[in-house]
């Protein structure tokens, strides 16, 4: 502050520090640091929480969950036949009543039936199998030196590791118990759902607009009239494989006929590969008889194995899978990789199933005329639905 000769006071500003050059005058000033915060609200990492929780239980639960996904496709089945009997006028508790008493019957008298008759042809194949041994390799058609050779190598062998065969045959009983009590516990299941599944699909279907309600209900009608149609069709032709076989192998005096038919029918739920599984042991019975025997085992197997697939499959299913057989194959290996026999038992319906879901759900995302493409290419191969 200074004064001028007028005595008014006078601000003088600083002096600024004059540049040393050019360059230095044209230079931009420094930017500023600028620093980023990331802010994750707090909803958000309960909802991933809450996602990384539902899948860990859905991986420990998933053996669970398939026994439930299996029962339900019996309980859809026996469903129909309560919705019939409601439809000739009896009521909903009745309809359920006879349903599960005729159910539970035919399953009594079954395996009352069968089982002491297993048990003796099981003993007797047990107490007799050098015997059965020695007529295999009697009957097949080698030379006598060969078949020397495999008897002394069958008798010379190092039956110190019987104990490991014992392990195996233990873990193959064990695996067998295992799959009697699930099949139990999906029977049981099953009776649960037809009692009260019409009470929680209604449960369930709240949750959604009455658009939505809506198009589950189509969806799920369709679906159930897949699944009836393929545990109806399977059920059939596994009788139809099971009493063929038993007549067969009964004519042709080949031991064990009733387990071997037994096996037959219940290897028909698993398409191509049940009927190798069922196949070989009836051929290798029917060696101990003679060779023709097995032959003509083997012969007559593969001749009801093609009707079955060409002409009683297509009648029996009628137009409500609508399949090819490669698609069938596919969804066999799929289903047996992800999840073993009972994701090869479910993967036929799921992919039955995939029409409906196309044309009610999928439609509007895809292009314009591929639902209905696709449809069109199913009625050339397989007709009309039902």
């Amino acid at each position: 502050m200074q004064k001028s000769d007028s005595g008014q006071a006078e601000t003088t500003e600083p002096a600024l520090p004059m540049p040393s050059d050019g360059a230095e005058a044209c230079r931009p000033p420094p930017p500023k640091r600028s620093e980023t915060h990331l802010r994750i609200p707090f909803g958000t990492i309960l909802k991933v929480f809450a996602a990384l929780l539902v899948g860990v239980a859905l991986l420990k639960l998933w053996p669970l969950l398939l026994l439930i996904f299996l029962a339900l496709f019996l309980a859809v089945t026996l469903d129909a036949f309560v919705q019939w009997l409601e439809n000739k006028g009896l009521p909903h508790w009745g309809s359920l009543t006879v349903v599960i008493v005729s159910l539970l019957a035919v399953l009594g008298a079954g395996l009352a039936l069968l089982i002491p008759a297993l048990l003796d042809q099981a003993s007797h194949l047990g107490g007799n199998f050098p015997k059965l041994r020695d007529d295999v390799l009697h009957q097949l058609p080698v030379s006598e030196h060969l078949r020397e050779n495999i008897r002394q190598t069958i008798e010379n062998y190092d039956w110190s590791q019987a104990g490991s065969w014992m392990g195996h045959l233990w873990s193959a009983g064990g695996a067998a118990l295992a799959g009697i009590s699930q099949t139990a516990l999906i029977l049981v299941i099953a009776l649960y759902l037809l009692v009260d599944g019409r009470k929680i699909y209604d449960w369930f279907l709240a949750f959604f607009s009455p658009l939505y309600r809506s198009k589950l209900r189509i969806t799920s009608k369709e679906i159930s009239l897949v699944i009836f149609g393929y545990v109806s069709g399977q059920v059939i032709t596994s009788i139809l494989v099971t009493v063929y076989a038993f007549i067969v192998l009964t004519v042709l005096h080949v031991p064990g006929a009733l387990m071997l038919a037994i096996l037959a029918g219940i290897m028909d739920v698993l398409p191509v590969l049940g009927f190798v599984i069922a196949t070989i042991p009836a051929l290798l019975l029917g060696l101990t008889v003679s060779p023709q025997t097995g032959l003509i085992v083997l012969l007559l197997y593969v001749l009801f194995h093609g009707i079955e697939t060409y002409v009683i499959i297509p009648r029996v299913y009628g137009k409500s899978l609508r399949v090819s057989t490669l698609t069938v194959l596919l969804g066999l290996l799929a289903g047996s990789v992800l999840a073993g026999i009972p994701g090869a038992l479910a993967a036929l319906p799921v992919i039955a199933s995939y029409a409906a879901i196309e044309r009610i759900w999928l439609k509007p995302y895809l292009r314009e005329g591929v639902a209905e493409k696709h449809e069109l290419q199913k009625e050339e191969e397989f007709g009309q639905k039902k």
